[in-house]
C-alpha cells in the first residue's frame, strides 16, 4: 500500500481543498478545552471519503498503532481499510500521534519561532485517490493540552512499487 514522505519544498503546493477541511474538523475537535494527550498511543482511522464529506465520522477502521513494525503495520492497516470499503470507494486516512518539535519539517524560509516548542499531536490525512495529503499538528503544553493549531505541510504519498522500481 502506500507509505506517506515528508518533504521540503521551496515553492508553494496548492494543498488539497477536501483533505485540508477535513485535516481543520479534527485538528479543531481535538483542541477544546478539557483534552489532554499527555500519553496518547495514537490513532489510526479509516472513512469512507463520502461519509466524511457529508460530515458522518464512522470509522471503517481504529486502531492503536503498534509500538514495533510499524511500516508492515501501517501498510496491512491501508490494505484492510480498502477492503472494508470495497472496490472504487475513497478511503480517507487519519493518522494521530504525539511527536516532538525536533520532528517538524519547516518550510523554506520558514523560522525558527514557528515551530512548537514542546510536544505536539500530529495529524496526518491522506486519500486513496490522491497522491497528496496534508499534514499538520496542534501545539500542546508540558500537560498535553491543546494550545493552538500549527502549520499544515503537503504528504506525499508513495506507493511500495514506486519505492521497489527505484
Amino acid at each position: 500500500m502506500a507509505q506517506c514522505v515528508h518533504m521540503q519544498i521551496s515553492s508553494p503546493l496548492q494543498l488539497p481543498e477536501s483533505l485540508t477541511a477535513i485535516f481543520n474538523r479534527f485538528a479543531t475537535s481535538y483542541s477544546s478545552a478539557g483534552m489532554r494527550f499527555s500519553d496518547f498511543p495514537g490513532r489510526w482511522l479509516a472513512f469512507e471519503a463520502d461519509e466524511l464529506e457529508r460530515g458522518v465520522e464512522r470509522p471503517l477502521l481504529d486502531i492503536e498503532p503498534p509500538q514495533d513494525d510499524v511500516l508492515e503495520a501501517k501498510d496491512k492497516f491501508d490494505s484492510d481499510a480498502m477492503l472494508a470499503a470495497g472496490a472504487g470507494v475513497e478511503v480517507i486516512i487519519v493518522s494521530m500521534y504525539l511527536a516532538q518539535q525536533s520532528m517538524v519539517v519547516r518550510r523554506a524560509g520558514e523560522s525558527e519561532g514557528l515551530a512548537p516548542s514542546g510536544p505536539m499531536l500530529s495529524i496526518s490525512v491522506s486519500s486513496s485517490e490522491q497522491s497528496l495529503g496534508v499534514s499538520g499538528y496542534v501545539e500542546l503544553d508540558s500537560q498535553g493540552s491543546p494550545v493552538r493549531v500549527g502549520q499544515l505541510l503537503p504528504l506525499f504519498n508513495v506507493s511500495k512499487d514506486v519505492l521497489q522500481e527505484a
